[in-house]
C-alpha cells in the first residue's frame, strides 16, 4: 500500500492540486483520527483503503482544510441501512433494517457472492474495504464491477452502486431515502467508477 507521501502525490496528481493543500488536508484527518499515523522514512506506515477514502472525499467535496474532519467524520460514520440486489429484472435479495432489524440485514449481506469482501457496517470502512478487496476478483462477475458512490447533502445519505454480470447491487447509508423530507435544492458528489479504480491502485501498489 501507498505510504502517507505517496497518497497526497498520487491524489494531488488526480485532483490536479497544489501538494502542499493535499497535504494539510491529510494532516487534519490524521488529527481528527480519520488516517493512519504517517511516519517518516523507513518507519513510514502504509495507508489503508479508508486513509484513502477520508481523503478524497475532503478533496472532492471542495470544503475548507478546517472544515474538512467534521464533514467527512459525518459521512464515514453513515449506518448501513438498506441493501438489494437484481438480476434479470427480478430481486435476488433485498434486506431492510427497518424491517427486519440491523442483524437480518448484515446476514443477508453477508451471502452476497463477492469473493473476499467483508461486510462493514459503515460507509467509510465499507468503500476503504472495497478499495482493497473489491477489485481482487476475476475479470468476469464481480470482478468486472463498475463502481460508483453517490453522496447527497440531504440527511446526509450516500448510496454504493455495484454492477456487473452477476447482478446490480445497492447498498443505502444513512437515512432511508422513505424517510428523507423532498428538498428543492441539494449537493450531491459523485465519485466514479474510474476513480475507484485509480484509488485501488493505491492499496496495492507503491503508490505508483
Amino acid at each position: 500500500m501507498a505510504t502517507k507521501g505517496e497518497m497526497v502525490r498520487a491524489l494531488a496528481e488526480y485532483f490536479d492540486l497544489n501538494p502542499n493543500k493535499v497535504d494539510a488536508m491529510t494532516r487534519a484527518m490524521a488529527r481528527a483520527g480519520l488516517r493512519s499515523p504517517g511516519g517518516r522514512g523507513r518507519a513510514a506506515a502504509h495507508m489503508t483503503g479508508e486513509d484513502i477514502f477520508h481523503l478524497t472525499l475532503a478533496l472532492v467535496m471542495n470544503v475548507e482544510t478546517k472544515d474538512a474532519a467534521e464533514s467527512v467524520k459525518e459521512l464515514s460514520q453513515l449506518r448501513l441501512v438498506r441493501g438489494n440486489l437484481f438480476l434479470d429484472g427480478h430481486i435476488q435479495w433485498e434486506a431492510n433494517c427497518d424491517a427486519g432489524g440491523e442483524r437480518t440485514l448484515l446476514d443477508a449481506l453477508n451471502r452476497l457472492p463477492v469473493a473476499g469482501l467483508e461486510l462493514y457496517r459503515t460507509f467509510g470502512a465499507f468503500c476503504g474495504h472495497w478499495l482493497e478487496a473489491g477489485f481482487n476478483g476475476p475479470e468476469d462477475g464481480f470482478g468486472s464491477a463498475q463502481v460508483s458512490v453517490e453522496v447527497s447533502s440531504t440527511g446526509p445519505q450516500a448510496v454504493f452502486s455495484h454492477r456487473s454480470d452477476e447482478g446490480d447491487l445497492m447498498l443505502w447509508f444513512g437515512e432511508a431515502a422513505t424517510d428523507l423530507e423532498t428538498t428543492e435544492w441539494e449537493r450531491r458528489t459523485i465519485l466514479s467508477h474510474k476513480l475507484f479504480r485509480r484509488l485501488s491502485l493505491l492499496t496495492r501498489s507503491n503508490g505508483s
